[in-house]
């Protein structure tokens, strides 16, 4: 077990033996399921699909290692097909990665690879299939798509599509002091979007999600790529991955006076200055996110207080509930961050 679920059943084992809300029984019933599914469920399983120089390697970094180095990691082999499953380790611990090959622009390789893909995806708690957002050529992932989920329609669920490299799209005026998208950029990287949710929705009419552009490299637009595959998990699982989550600082690539200009006070309690940063930011119609503030869904929640909801929220069950949630250590884990969230979807 990693030092920070060490941490986290430390913090939460002391909140819940603290509780005045649930019986002496209960209390230890709490600790040891929730013990249990820490060190017994399996790390998630993350399949990704994508050409080679999409950014998988650099996707994952940007997700859970925060700038450590992708390499500190345990090979095995999948028996399908021997498709190496990488043991990621993350700064909030473990999860399993299974690298897929994209389609190519070789039809020759079509049919293997649609294969190999009935293999494979059927393994993954979430797949991400990763795009480069300037790209496109799509005809190919709505075939395999259609050929996918034709024989296995219950995977459309588990879909997240991202397109990533948004900072090199057309015009190619990334503003890097921001760390944002130029205007012309976000608007053409709008249109990216709406168009792939179109082709994706004219061979998956069912698939719920939406496509998120995004830019591993400079850590933009994370949080909205997290929050779909945290959608697309099955619901029992989210604890697993949400955990784990370590986004990289999308602040720490902005300028350090546009950034304290922005978060001093809201833009329309800055007065105007001439050049200064605070005008810089109004004339390029940018907002930088609030400083310091947490991704949502929140990094690494912290235990609940000995009064705090998680314990309010067990009281309140019935001791049927009760029981029926304590037969199952995922079931509790998974109840136990929707409760410390508020996640209502």
């Amino acid at each position: 077990m990693s030092e920070f679920f060490r941490d986290r059943l430390r913090r939460f084992t002391t909140s819940v033996e603290q509780s005045d809300t649930l019986t002496p029984v209960q209390r230890t019933k709490v600790v040891r399921e929730y013990k249990k599914a820490i060190e017994t469920e399996a790390p998630p399983r993350l399949v990704l699909i994508g050409e080679a120089g999409v950014g998988k390697s650099t996707t994952i970094n940007a997700l859970f290692n925060a700038g450590q180095e992708v390499g500190h990691s345990r090979a095995t082999t999948d028996r399908a097909w021997a498709i190496p499953v990488q043991e990621v380790n993350g700064s909030h611990g473990t999860l399993e990665v299974v690298d897929m090959p994209g389609l190519g622009d070789d039809i020759a390789n079509y049919p293997r690879y649609v294969a190999l893909y009935r293999e494979v995806v059927p393994t993954a708690d979430v797949v991400v299939w990763i795009h480069q957002a300037e790209n496109r050529m799509v005809h190919l992932v709505q075939q395999a798509l259609t050929d996918l989920c034709g024989s296995h329609p219950e995977l459309i669920g588990r879909l997240v599509f991202g397109l990533n490299k948004a900072d090199e799209i057309g015009p190619h005026n990334w503003n890097l002091r921001a760390n944002l998208p130029s205007p012309a950029q976000q608007a053409e990287l709008g249109d990216r979007e709406r168009d792939f949710n179109r082709k994706i929705l004219g061979v998956l009419p069912t698939w719920q999600g939406r496509t998120v552009s995004y830019s591993a490299r400079q850590f933009y637009n994370l949080t909205a790529l997290f929050k779909e595959m945290m959608y697309a998990l099955p619901e029992h699982r989210r604890w697993l991955l949400e955990q784990r989550m370590d986004l990289g600082d999308f602040t720490s690539l902005v300028d350090r006076k546009l950034l304290q200009a922005a978060t001093a006070s809201t833009l329309a309690e800055v007065g105007p200055q001439e050049p200064g940063p605070a005008q810089q930011v109004r004339e390029l119609g940018l907002r930088l996110p609030d400083a310091p503030r947490q991704p949502e869904p929140q990094e690494g929640p912290s235990a609940p207080s000995a009064q705090g909801p998680v314990t309010e929220a067990l009281a309140a069950l019935s001791q049927a509930e009760l029981d029926e949630l304590l037969a199952d250590s995922a079931r509790l884990a998974e109840f136990v961050r929707r409760v410390e969230q508020g996640d209502a979807r």
